[in-house]
C-alpha cells in the first residue's frame, strides 16, 4: 500500500478506504474530472470478496478554502440520485464514497465515451443530443418539495441564489483582485435580475458536452455535479451556451426543442441570456492565477487559455446585454521578439522529446499545459508592447489626458470605472479592447479555440 498511496496526496488513500472500508489494490492517475480537479481510477477489493474499480476525482487544494458546502451538495446529489431518487431515470456513476477534507468523491466506472465532437453520424448526434435534453427535463422534473435532498441545504427563492451569486462576486472582486470587467457586469446584472422566476428545481450547474458519457445515442451518466443547486431550469439551458464555447453539440434551436418536447419547462430565452451572463462573469475572473495567495491551479496553461476566452466573450456579451456596438480592436503588428528562438526551441523539445516519452496521463498533460504558457510567453515579448500603446491611446481619448506610461493610463480608466464616472458605453467598449488584445497575446496557445463565440440561441 505504500508505493500505491505515493501516487495520490498524502493521506487520500488512507482516508478512501476508511471511506469505502475497501483496500486499495491499484491506483492509474488520470487526468482532472473536471477543469478544477484532479484524478485516478481505484481497483477496490472488500474483505468479503467483492472487488469494483472506480473513479475518483479530487481537489485538495480547494478542501476548507470556504466553498466546501458545493463538495457536499455534489455528493449528496449523486448518493440521491443512485438511491432514493433513482426512479427518477436521471443516469450517474454510482456513488461508492466522499471524502470533503480533501474533495474526493469515488463513484463507480460507468461505460461510455465523453467526446461528442467525434460523433461523424447526424443522426446519431441528433438521437443522443435528444437523450441529453430529455436527461435534464427529467431531473428538472424531480419534485424538489415533495423530496427534499439530504444534503443539498434549504430551498429558496432563486433571486435570492442571485443576488446572493451577485454579492458574492462583488465580495470577491475587491483589493487587488478587483476587475473593471467583472464591475461593469456586476453593474448590469445587478439591474436587470429577472422578475416573476419559477419555483425553484435541481440545476445540474455544468451541463452539456464533455460533462456526460454516452453510448451509442443513449446517455450513459451524467457528470461533474460540482455547481449542482436548487435554482431555476434556464440556468442548465445556459450552462450548455458556456460549454459549447469549447466543446461541439447540436445546434442552441434544436437541443431547446428537444428539452421542450421531452416534458422540460418552457424555455425562457431572456433569462437563458441573464443566466448565460451571469455564469460568464464569475467563470471570468482571474484571481486564481494572479493572487499569488491562491492556491495553484491543476494545469495553468489551459486553465488560462479558458479564462481569457471567457473573458473576451463576456466583454462581448456584457455589450450586447447593454446594447453596445463595439467598433473593430486594433491589433498592431511587430516583428519577433529578441528571445523567439529559445521559444521555439523549448517547444520543439516539448513536442519532440519529453511529450512523446512520458508514460503518466498527468505529467503529459501539464507538458502540453507549459507549452501553451510558452507560446504566450513569446507573445507577450513581441506584440504587449505595441497593444499597451495602443490601449494607452485609447484611454488617454475617453479620460481627455495623457499618462506617463500604460500602467498609469489602466490605472486611472479602473479608478473611473470604480468610481462610476465614465459611461459604461466607453468603458464596455474599453474593456472589451482590452480583453481582445488579451486573446490575441493568447491567441496561438489556443489553437481553434482562438475564435470562439456564444453559439445562436434562435434560428
Amino acid at each position: 500500500m505504500t508505493g500505491l498511496a505515493a501516487l495520490l496526496p498524502e493521506g487520500l488513500a488512507a482516508a478512501v478506504e476508511a471511506a469505502t472500508g475497501a483496500r486499495i489494490a491499484a491506483v492509474r492517475p488520470r487526468g482532472g474530472g473536471g477543469a478544477s480537479r484532479e484524478g485516478a481510477e481505484l481497483d477496490l477489493a472488500w474483505p468479503d470478496g467483492r472487488a469494483a474499480s472506480v473513479y475518483m476525482n479530487y481537489d485538495v487544494h480547494k478542501a476548507g478554502a470556504g466553498d466546501d458546502a458545493a463538495f457536499l451538495r455534489e455528493a449528496a446529489i449523486l448518493r440521491a440520485l443512485s438511491g432514493t431518487l433513482a426512479d427518477a431515470g436521471v443516469r450517474v456513476a454510482p456513488y461508492h464514497a466522499s471524502v470533503p477534507e480533501q474533495r474526493a468523491l469515488v463513484c463507480g466506472l460507468v461505460p461510455g465515451r465523453d467526446r461528442f465532437a467525434a460523433i461523424a453520424d447526424p443522426a446519431q448526434r441528433d438521437a443522443l443530443a435528444r437523450d441529453f435534453m430529455g436527461q435534464l427535463a427529467a431531473l428538472h422534473h424531480i419534485d424538489v418539495a415533495a423530496s427534499l435532498v439530504e444534503g443539498m441545504g434549504p430551498i429558496e427563492p432563486t433571486e435570492t441564489l442571485v443576488r446572493r451569486r451577485i454579492a458574492d462576486l462583488r465580495k470577491a472582486n475587491s483589493g487587488r483582485a478587483w476587475d473593471p470587467l467583472i464591475h461593469l457586469s456586476l453593474g448590469w446584472l445587478e439591474a436587470n435580475i429577472p422578475a416573476n422566476m419559477p419555483p425553484p428545481v435541481i440545476v445540474h450547474g455544468d451541463a452539456g458536452p464533455g460533462n456526460f458519457l454516452y453510448d451509442g445515442d443513449r446517455v450513459t451518466a451524467l457528470l461533474d455535479w460540482e455547481l449542482v443547486h436548487y435554482g431555476d431550469p434556464m440556468a442548465d439551458l445556459a450552462m450548455l451556451c458556456l460549454r459549447m464555447l469549447f466543446q461541439d453539440f447540436v445546434p442552441l434551436p434544436r437541443a431547446f426543442a428537444a428539452y421542450r418536447a421531452a416534458g422540460g419547462h418552457r424555455v425562457d430565452l431572456a433569462r437563458v441570456r441573464y443566466w448565460r451572463l451571469l455564469f460568464q462573469t464569475g467563470f471570468a475572473r482571474r484571481a486564481r492565477y494572479d493572487d499569488p495567495d491562491a492556491p495553484p491551479p491543476p494545469n495553468l496553461g489551459m486553465n488560462l487559455v479558458y479564462s481569457t476566452i471567457h473573458r473576451r466573450v463576456l466583454s462581448e456579451a456584457l455589450a450586447e446585454a447593454a446594447g453596445v456596438t463595439l467598433p473593430p480592436v486594433a491589433l498592431p503588428d511587430a516583428p519577433s521578439g529578441a528571445h523567439d528562438r529559445s521559444f521555439a526551441l523549448a517547444l520543439d523539445d516539448l513536442k519532440e522529446v519529453i511529450v512523446p516519452r512520458v508514460a503518466d496521463q498527468q505529467a503529459a498533460v501539464k507538458a502540453k499545459g507549459l507549452a501553451r504558457l510558452i507560446k504566450w510567453w513569446r507573445a507577450i515579448e513581441r506584440f504587449e508592447p505595441g497593444f499597451h500603446a495602443a490601449e494607452q491611446r485609447e484611454i488617454e481619448a475617453a479620460l481627455g489626458f495623457e499618462f506617463e506610461d500604460h500602467a498609469a493610463a489602466w490605472k486611472a480608466f479602473c479608478d473611473e470605472v470604480a468610481g462610476d464616472r465614465i459611461a459604461m458605453t466607453s468603458a464596455i467598449i474599453l474593456c472589451n479592447a482590452h480583453e481582445t488584445r488579451e486573446a490575441a497575446l493568447m491567441a496561438d496557445a489556443m489553437g481553434g479555440l482562438a475564435a470562439t463565440k456564444f453559439a445562436p440561441l434562435e434560428q
